[in-house]
C-alpha cells in the first residue's frame, strides 16, 4: 500500500508536508452533536443519581438512628464494634462454654 502523500498551498503551489504519521478531519456539525448527546445523557444520569440519593435517604436515616439506638443501650462502641456484655466476665466466650471432645 502506498502512503498517502500530504501537501499544503504555500505561494500558489503545492508543496509536499513531511512527517506527518496521522491527520484527522473534524466534521464540526458531527461534533457540535455529539457533544450535545454526552450533555443529554450527563444530564439523565444526574437526574438518576439525585433520584436514588432521594429515594435512600430515608433508610439510610433510619439505620443511623437504629445504629445511635445501639449505642446509647451500650450495645455497640463508639467505634461501631460490639460492646462487651456487662453479665459476662472478660475471659467467658459470648458463645457459651468450650465443647469437650470424647
Amino acid at each position: 500500500m502506498e502512503p498517502t502523500r500530504v501537501e499544503q498551498l504555500v505561494d500558489d503551489e503545492w508543496k509536499p508536508v513531511h512527517g506527518i504519521t496521522n491527520i484527522v478531519i473534524y466534521d464540526e456539525q458531527r461534533i457540535t452533536r455529539l457533544a450535545d448527546r454526552i450533555r443529554e445523557v450527563q444530564d439523565a444520569m444526574n437526574a438518576m443519581m439525585r433520584a436514588y440519593a432521594e429515594a435512600a435517604r430515608p433508610l439510610l436515616e433510619q439505620v443511623g438512628r437504629a445504629f445511635q439506638t445501639l449505642h446509647e443501650a451500650e450495645l455497640v462502641e463508639s467505634d461501631r464494634k460490639p460492646a462487651r456484655r456487662p453479665d459476662r466476665p472478660a475471659w467467658q466466650s459470648p458463645y457459651g462454654p468450650a465443647r469437650r471432645r470424647r
